[in-house]
């Protein structure tokens, strides 16, 4: 039994207070104290041992007197020295070199292979005698320390290269290694493509120089064809590019500029362009000449359908002062809704923190209008949620705390109000996202009933979409709703589902998109949902700390905006979104106090 096992054993048995016998227990301590002084001794044993060993490999490495071995390189003079014991202690193969009448036996020396280096076999060395990495370790190439191991059969070099010695700027020269005839190399090929997997923008020019092309191309296909590609899509595809462009920029003085071109030609060729945004393709690719003109058009013609919303974004404004009172903004900012273009365009921002909802202009960032109090009176909110604007500019406020609705005037003026606590039609149990229709109809996720209402202005029942379940027309607790132009309702199916459903105006179901996870197209926490002007659905993930974005007419995942994401945007917790025309986005930051408008 190992010293440790036996201590924690008696840890276990034998506890201070137990009901053993006092004789146990006294056994028991003079065990756990004799135990101690062991590990004590071991330490100490260790600590003498290690520094005995890095003093004899001093002595190997400055050719002392003391050492009895000389390892020799091809040239029959450049030699380090050794000690035959410590060799011997690491290895089988040295065992068997140094047995009565061997020549390294009788001359007291090992020949090195050709075209292994002297920092290598220092590197060697270290791991003979101190059986782990250092600084000559470190400082050696680690293709010539594998072959130092596979030729003297030395444990845990090729194991610590694996781990620890593939990286950004030895990863291209490992893989070429590994593709040598010579030997069984796949782990490094595999363990080269893991580390691919997760980023190809360290791999500089100069690991790129003097690469052939096809390791090239395996290197980067395993970044852009992994699943471990993470929550950016397009900006892997653009990884890639930039990858090719290196390896074309480095390869030009040794291939020529045309073979290198062609070379970067075929490593682009390997890529789906067509993930690319427009502004990405014109800024990037097209300048760059690796892709000719047909290959362009085609791709531009691809984009041509595509989505407004399938650019780099970035924070441009910023919306409310943080803090408490009138005219600022909790960290509880949740919802919000867009109304109007151009100078009239107008956020409406849901502040259940401070009790009210505030009216920002979009132009000039200011606060136009504050809206509500804390209180249940007419005008008044406890836990003010979700925000709509009606097509006439009326706005809508959703209540759960007090399951009802009230409806303002564009001026902040309470006209009325609807809604009570219940399970039948028109009835209410903690309302969260409402939206308008194309119709003029209000969309209410009916959270505490499981359910999305279909409402006139003045409250009365119109239909019901969904009931409570796992299903693909279910919820359990919907949260945000958004509505198209054409009229399909988005719904964020946050708990349970993991995902968002679609519906068309009629309440007909279309389909569900996402799951649970954290790589494209899946949700964690989705919550605030939008629809962009070509029918993108939008979704806020506060799990994720990201906001996504999908096809409306297929719900392909078009791009991730987050701190991981396509485009790379420190959220915090998004909470709420809403788009315009323009496909601007306008995002309410939980525990910020503030939205923010990417662009």
């Amino acid at each position: 039994m190992e010293v440790m096992e036996l201590k924690d054993m008696l840890d276990d048995e034998y506890e201070e207070g137990s009901d053993q016998p006092k004789c146990e227990v006294h056994e028991a301590k003079l065990t756990k104290a004799y135990i101690k002084r062991l590990e004590e001794d071991n330490e100490r044993y260790r600590a003498e041992t290690d520094a005995r060993c890095l003093h004899m490999l001093e002595q190997g490495l400055s050719q002392s007197e003391h050492c009895d071995v000389k390892l020799v390189f091809d040239d029959g003079v450049s030699h380090v020295s050794a000690h035959r014991g410590m060799l011997c202690s690491a290895s089988e193969e040295f065992r068997g070199m140094f047995r009565s009448g061997m020549v390294e036996e009788r001359q007291g020396a090992v020949r090195i292979p050709p075209g292994i280096s002297l920092q290598s076999v220092r590197g060697f060395l270290e791991w003979v005698y101190t059986g782990r990495a250092g600084s000559e370790s470190a400082r050696a190439d680690g293709r010539e320390l594998w072959l130092l191991s596979e030729l003297y059969t030395v444990r845990g070099i090729r194991e610590w290269l694996l781990k620890d010695g593939i990286t950004d700027s030895s990863i291209m020269a490992a893989f070429e290694f590994s593709q040598v005839p010579e030997g069984e190399r796949s782990e490094i090929a595999a363990a080269c493509k893991d580390h691919a997997s997760h980023g190809i923008t360290g791999i500089d020019e100069t690991a790129l120089r003097g690469v052939k092309l096809e390791a090239a191309v395996e290197v980067m296909k395993a970044r852009v064809h992994a699943d471990l590609a993470g929550a950016g899509v397009w900006r892997v595809v653009k990884e890639g590019f930039e990858f090719a462009e290196r390896w074309w920029q480095a390869n030009e003085p040794p291939l020529g500029p045309a073979v290198a071109r062609e070379g970067g030609m075929k490593l682009v060729a390997e890529l789906d362009l067509g993930r690319l945004p427009v502004k990405v393709i014109r800024a990037v690719v097209e300048p760059s000449g690796l892709v000719d003109a047909e290959r362009l058009a085609e791709v531009y013609q691809h984009k041509g359908a595509k989505s407004i919303c399938e650019v780099e974004y970035a924070v441009e404004r910023t919306f409310g002062l943080h803090g408490s009172g009138n005219g600022l903004l909790s960290d509880d900012v949740c919802l919000v809704a867009l109304q109007g273009t151009g100078k009239s365009q107008r956020l409406a921002v849901a502040d259940p923190g401070n009790h009210h909802v505030l009216i920002f202009s979009v132009e000039t960032g200011d606060v136009i209008s504050s809206v509500g109090t804390k209180g249940k009176g007419p005008g008044q909110f406890l836990w003010p949620m979700g925000v709509a604007f009606s097509p006439w500019g009326d706005l809508f406020v959703s209540d759960p705390h007090q399951d009802r609705i009230q409806v303002f005037d564009s001026n902040g003026r309470f006209l009325r109000m609807f809604g009570s606590e219940g399970p039948n039609n028109g009835e209410l149990s903690y309302p969260t996202g409402i939206a308008f229709t194309p119709s003029g109809h209000l969309v209410v996720a009916d959270g505490g009933n499981h359910r999305v209402q279909l409402l006139r202005p003045d409250g009365t029942f119109v239909r019901t979409i969904g009931s409570s379940g796992n299903g693909e027309e279910t919820f359990t607790n919907p949260g945000g709703v958004a509505v198209g132009a054409d009229g399909s309702i988005v719904v964020a199916a946050h708990r349970g589902h993991h995902g968002v459903h679609v519906f068309d105006e009629g309440g007909a179901f279309v389909r569900s998109i996402g799951s649970q996870g954290g790589g494209p197209g899946q949700f964690e926490q989705p919550w605030g949902v939008a629809v962009g002007p070509q029918g993108e659905v939008i979704v806020c993930d506060c799990g994720r700390k990201d906001v996504q974005v999908f096809s409306g007419k297929s719900g392909e995942h078009l791009q991730t905006i987050g701190p991981e994401g396509d485009s790379r945007v420190d959220l915090g917790d998004p909470w709420g979104v809403a788009v315009d025309q323009d496909g601007r986005l306008f995002v309410g930051e939980l525990g910020r106090g503030h939205v923010v408008m990417l662009a």
